[in-house]
């Protein structure tokens, strides 16, 4: 199955029943390559992330019928063909020819001359005048996302926008119990692997999302994680024998990171309602022996006196739609709401774990503030034993937007139970 093929399907499957490539794919083993699961990769989240402008421009295209009205697996084609066109970078004549050919597979005569010929002349098209509507159907967001973005960011929101549609950069941590930055650089160029070192940042590197297949990795010398994520684990300061809560745990990243700096000493437990098999996994692969995996409800976990506590609650993900192109399609209005819900409810019963003078640091991928300062400071309001410490160099908090100073974008805040 080729990477394009094994796109179209996942598109289908996303379109019909709300799943993702990485859902999808799970049930494909053995069809794939690593290469082809690469170019799948490419093409499902790029598709799915610029769908609003892919299905604008295609329905300026078609005469006679609505992109909405055409077959599932023909419209997908499309959207495919328009993305592998204007975004993917691959040869215009490679991208027709393959769309053609599985139109032939997935359609009939009708729809194979229909792909072909709105493929062969996709032109530039005018977009809406008004900035809502335009900012919306260029960038591809929701509008009432948008609409948001700019009551909090004003004149920055496209700059947010277009940052958020930039193909993502694949960063790493490197694993301090095993490794150096300079060990894991020299290992990966010389596997044929790009990789930097990235400015003011010791264990952090910038690499190429392949990596996962290299020798390096399944050695447990790094993990990927976002900068910002990084910064969130060591703002916590995690100590040489202390209890340290992560709470909401999976796939195990924050839980590894914080094991390393503690140079695996010590007792981090890792705490989440999911499967756990993932921390487990990481932590094996990573070397570490310090993490204990709890299967739990963060709002209904009880433990006396923890030393310090990592929540990094479930958020919008509007700091890293660039690496999830699905995430701005789920968000609804009604479903931020539930989720600030949630925050509150998590950050008030993590707090019942902390000791005296512990620390408690909340963290979010979001860039929303109602998700991010509104939080704090409702818990603050409520919680008078509780007070901030600075976290960042330009403020109380680490705040970081989409490409400014990183690709990734959260918020992250130190609590002090006095």
């Amino acid at each position: 199955m080729s990477g394009r093929e094994l796109a179209l399907k996942a598109l289908i499957e996303f379109e019909s029943k709300g799943k993702t490539l990485k859902d999808f794919a799970e049930t494909r083993k053995g069809e794939k390559t690593d290469k082809a699961v690469q170019k799948a990769y490419d093409y499902f989240y790029g598709t799915v992330k610029m769908v609003k402008r892919l299905d604008y421009i295609l329905d300026k295209h078609l005469k006679k019928k609505k992109l909405k009205s055409l077959p599932l697996p023909i419209r997908n084609i499309l959207r495919e063909g328009a993305y592998g066109l204007l975004f993917s970078g691959d040869p215009d004549y490679a991208v027709v020819n393959e769309s053609v050919n599985l139109a032939k597979k997935f359609g009939h005569n009708g729809t194979v001359s229909l792909v072909n010929a709105v493929l062969r002349n996709l032109h530039p098209v005018s977009y809406p005048e008004e900035p809502l509507k335009y900012l919306s159907t260029f960038y591809s967001f929701p509008e009432f996302l948008v609409r948001l973005l700019i009551d909090e960011y004003g004149e920055r929101t496209e700059e947010i926008l277009k940052e958020s549609n930039r193909p993502p950069v694949t960063a790493i941590r490197v694993n301090r119990l095993k490794a150096t930055a300079e060990v894991v650089l020299n290992d990966l160029r010389k596997e044929g692997f790009k990789a930097e070192r990235i400015e003011e940042r010791k264990y952090n590197l910038s690499t190429e999302s392949r990596v996962i297949y290299s020798n390096s990795f399944k050695k447990g010398f790094f993990q990927i994680q976002g900068v910002t994520q990084t910064m969130n684990i060591e703002i916590l300061s995690p100590k040489k024998g202390e209890i340290i809560l992560d709470l909401c745990s999976v796939p195990g990243t924050k839980s590894t990171g914080i094991a390393e700096i503690m140079g695996d000493m010590g007792k981090v437990l890792s705490v989440d309602k999911k499967d756990l098999h993932m921390v487990i996994s990481n932590a094996k692969r990573l070397g570490i022996k310090s993490i204990y995996p709890v299967r739990a409800d963060a709002r209904n976990f009880w433990v006396s006196r923890a030393d310090r506590i990592l929540l990094d609650v479930p958020c919008s993900g509007t700091g890293v739609m660039g690496k999830r192109g699905d995430l701005r399609w789920n968000l609804t209005f009604e479903s931020l709401r539930r989720l600030v819900k949630l925050q509150r409810e998590m950050l008030n019963c993590a707090a019942r774990n902390l000791k005296r003078g512990g620390v408690l640091v909340y963290s979010t991928c979001s860039i929303l503030s109602e998700e991010n300062e509104k939080q704090v400071e409702r818990f603050l309001e409520e919680n008078s034993d509780f007070i901030v410490e600075c976290a960042g160099d330009n403020g109380p908090f680490i705040r970081n937007l989409p490409g400014c100073p990183f690709y990734d974008g959260g918020f992250g805040a130190v609590l002090i139970r006095r």
